[in-house]
């Protein structure tokens, strides 16, 4: 399992503040067991006021992300705790008429501030962290040795809240701090998470997931529990769902995933949204610039600007949070001045995000929350990648094409609208009910494409554009009961059911209203792939046994049940279809055990399966000659992949690590395999992947911070069915990657940080004839630096340090069948941002 950590010390979580009153005013005791004392830094606000910040901490505490109480005690005005996005917590203690006194002490579990309303100024600690000899004294300002156990950190993307302690599998955990250090280098979803998530493909810099699998194989995406992953896989644009601004943490379940059902064969990616507030309105905003740092080709557009602004509150019985934000990306270059013309380009792009959380408490056991996400995302630009390079021999580097004055119909871009009602009982006949029900409407508007005579070939002999529509609905129902008295053995069960309706539209366009105006002019829309209907099933149980304090069993089944309804249709073949209905079922286990030989190692083992289908809208769309829905059940056969894990982890308080090894099988697998002509088509045959993942960070002073990451797997199936696997493309298998960080907190409030990416070489696929080209290896540097300024943060990130000019593996990969793909990746880019909270 991989916590990815501050690099600069390891993040404590605050999992509980208590305010009680004592004989000389009050206690403030913040529940946090750590392995090193908590560093804290008082500075005197202003005539009556205490700030301290407690650093390398987060709340994460029922009342979300601050704390408050008014008038708690006769000459306290007010106690304020809030989470700043500098991994800090911080305490405002408000005198009615002078400066409070506060003394802080540290236990094995607790940080603990005894308040007085004092009228001194002497009453004020000092900043500095005192000799050894005071931090022994149980009245000193900063505690020496702590005696405590790991804070048990808590992730939901099993479904139940699950300490990672006790997890067979492999996991990352992203929080917010993590999400708004790597915004400033890209704020797409898919780059961060290729950055921070061992067995993730490397950041691809585009729109759609190509070539970001996880573990060779499709992940599901989730906000909140609620599955956002539809039947086209090569456009999946998931995680271009929701604006970075608008998350709290990310949980990532590396390997099938059981629990979760369908499309989760290479694992879970959960999203998890900002918590409502609590108590009183806390606001937040964000504004930002960005701007390449290199040559450009004279056309201008490379400047780009973003907002975001949050707001939270609430009471007892009810609580709320309205997020919302917009990007504006500029022109993209590489390191040697090309302006980057890909389709799937994420240049050029205005997106617009909403999300709204209101939560009501019915009584102290039952909760309902209603969440709305909102998110829309349009390409705008007059370049497109100029076809000729395509009629020259060798290798070509893609060349953008000025269409002055283009004008669509529709812009090129993504839009997705979730609904997501969710219910939970705590106490419901000994058991903890919770349900859900969600809506869902995806759009993914493709650019046109001229397939006339003269232009390299298309689907389409004319001028077209595709757009993919998905409509979804579905509910979720589980129940966790203890099986015993004392909670070391608990079962989970529960059901799942959702409905998904696909269709792949193509639009034509006028050839005069083009070629005389430059005006994309539609003429007629069809269908290029039909209305498809994939209901989906689940049962499933699980039963969780603490065995002893250092072994800890899981073990469960799930029942999958798929059906594919598709009516009768005339292909864009020409051909008349037989429609029909076919179903899929079978079942599927997962076990794991985890045992800690000592405190600070884990060793884990896991057997994991998962259930899905193909990517139906490719066999649906050109179908053999006659071909029936019923009948071809050797192409429309599903996928369950099985595997197999063993994995290590260390966790010392200044240094984390962690090692796995994996093996995953599926007797009929599924890939996307390039024609000549670069369009893909399904290939069914036995796959196997398999693969070593390993973390580390380390802490050598409480200011500096370095560590690093290392994915490699590899890929084969039996094309043939005859015993004889050839390799993989890269397209589905990522090459070699490595991450490392070094990180300084120079001044307290100011933290720098280098990071690298290297992504290796890769030649099986090549060898094999699978692909063109072999991947070659490449290497970036990004430099990040935040400071505290005021009340907020001012944060800049410099991508691409030393403007190297490279490709990346996915651009190799496809340009490799079409150089119009073949474009290098960001050159030296400036962003800078600042962040406040009020």
């Amino acid at each position: 399992m991989t916590i990815l950590q501050p690099a600069y010390a390891q993040t404590t979580f605050i999992t509980a503040v208590q305010l009680t009153s004592t004989e000389v005013g009050l206690s403030l005791v913040f529940e946090a067991a750590a392995e090193s004392p908590l560093q804290t830094f008082v500075n005197q606000g202003d005539s009556n006021t205490v700030v301290v910040d407690i650093v390398d901490a987060q709340l994460q505490i029922p009342e979300g992300d601050s704390f408050q109480q008014d008038n708690p005690t006769a000459g306290i005005e007010s106690i304020t705790v809030r989470s700043l996005a500098t991994n800090r917590v911080q305490v405002t203690i408000v005198g009615q008429d002078a400066i409070p006194a506060v003394e802080i002490t540290q236990s094995a579990s607790n940080l603990i501030f005894a308040i007085s309303p004092a009228v001194s100024d002497a009453s004020i600690p000092d900043s500095e962290p005192p000799s050894p000899d005071t931090a022994e004294s149980p009245d000193a300002f900063v505690v020496g040795e702590s005696a405590g156990s790991d804070l048990r950190l808590v992730v939901t993307a099993t479904r139940t809240e699950e300490s990672l302690d006790d997890l067979g599998r492999s996991i990352t955990v992203i929080d917010r701090e993590q999400i708004e250090q790597q915004s400033i280098i890209s704020p797409d979803l898919g780059d961060i998470l290729g950055t921070l998530v061992p067995g993730f493909g490397p950041p691809n810099q585009l729109n759609t997931a190509r070539g970001q699998t996880l573990r060779g194989r499709e992940a599901a995406v989730l906000i909140d529990g609620v599955p956002l992953s539809t039947n086209f896989r090569v456009n999946r644009q998931e995680l271009r769902s929701i604006d970075p601004s608008a998350i709290e943490r990310i949980e990532i379940i590396r390997g099938p995933s059981a629990i979760y059902g369908g499309q989760s064969t290479g694992g879970v990616i959960n999203i998890i949204t900002r918590r409502p507030g609590v108590d009183e309105f806390i606001a937040d905003g964000q504004i930002g610039l960005s701007a390449p740092l290199t040559n450009q080709d004279g056309n201008g557009g490379g400047f780009g600007n973003n907002f975001a602004f949050s707001i939270a509150g609430g009471g007892e019985q009810a609580d709320f949070r309205v997020s919302a934000s917009r990007e504006q990306t500029g022109s993209f270059f590489d390191a040697e001045g090309n302006r980057i013309v890909s389709e799937s380009s994420l240049s050029d792009t205005t997106t617009y995000n909403l999300l709204g959380r209101i939560g009501y408490n019915i009584n102290e056991q039952q909760r309902l929350d209603l969440t709305v996400n909102y998110f829309d995302a349009q390409r705008d630009t007059e370049f497109i990648a100029d076809p000729a390079t395509v009629a020259i021999n060798g290798r070509q580097t893609a060349q953008a094409l000025r269409i002055p004055g283009l004008t669509r119909d529709r812009n090129p871009g993504d839009r997705n609208f979730l609904v997501n009602l969710s219910y939970s009982h705590t106490e419901l006949l000994g058991s903890e009910l919770q349900a859900q029900l969600y809506f869902q409407e995806t759009t993914a508007i493709g650019d046109f494409n001229d397939g006339r005579p003269g232009n390299p070939p298309q689907f389409f002999p004319f001028l077209f554009r595709s757009r993919l529509e998905a409509e979804r609905w579905g509910s979720r129902l589980q129940i966790e009961t203890p099986l015993n008295a004392d909670g070391t053995l608990n079962l989970l069960w529960g059901a799942d059911y959702e409905s998904q309706e696909n269709q792949q539209i193509t639009t034509r366009f006028d050839n005069a209203s083009f070629d005389n105006r430059n005006t994309l002019t539609p003429l007629q829309e069809f269908d290029f792939t039909p209305p498809y209907l994939l209901i989906n099933l689940g049962l499933f149980t699980q039963v969780d046994w603490e065995a002893s304090e250092s072994l800890f069993l899981r073990g469960g089944l799930r029942y999958e049940n798929i059906s594919l309804n598709v009516g009768d249709y005339r292909s864009v073949q020409g051909r008349n279809v037989q429609g029909g209905s076919i179903n899929f079922d079978d079942l599927v286990f997962n076990a794991s055990a985890v045992y800690q030989p000592i405190e600070e190692i884990s060793l884990f083992a896991s057997f994991a399966q998962s259930f899905s289908v193909p990517e139906f809208s490719r066999i649906l769309r050109l179908p053999p000659v006659g071909f029936s829905i019923a009948r071809d059940i050797n192409i429309t056969q599903p996928i369950k992949v099985t595997e197999y894990e063993i994995g290590v982890r260390g966790n010392w308080p200044s240094v984390q690590t962690s090692l796995s090894g994996f093996y995953n099988t599926s007797d009929f697998g599924s890939s996307l395999v390039p024609d000549a002509n670069g369009l893909l088509s399904v290939q069914r045959a036995p796959q196997r992947i398999y693969g070593i993942e390993a973390t580390v960070d380390w802490q050598p002073a409480d200011q500096w911070g370095l560590g690093g990451t290392i994915s490699w797997s590899e890929g084969e199936n039996d094309v043939n069915q005859d015993g004889d696997f050839v390799a993989l493309n890269s397209g589905e298998i990522a090459p070699l990657k490595l991450t490392a960080y070094l990180e300084n907190e120079t001044l307290p409030g100011w933290n720098n940080r280098l990071q690298v990416l290297f992504v290796g070489s890769r030649s099986r696929g090549f060898d094999a004839g699978v692909e063109n080209f072999p991947i070659e290896s490449y290497v970036t540097i990004d430099f990040i630096s935040s400071v505290d300024i005021g009340s907020g943060t001012l944060q800049v990130g410099i991508e691409n340090l030393f403007n190297t000019q490279y490709f990346p593996a996915i651009t190799q990969f496809l340009g490799g069948f079409d150089d119009r793909l073949y474009n290098g990746g960001r050159g030296r880019s400036l962003r800078i941002t600042y962040s406040v909270t009020w």
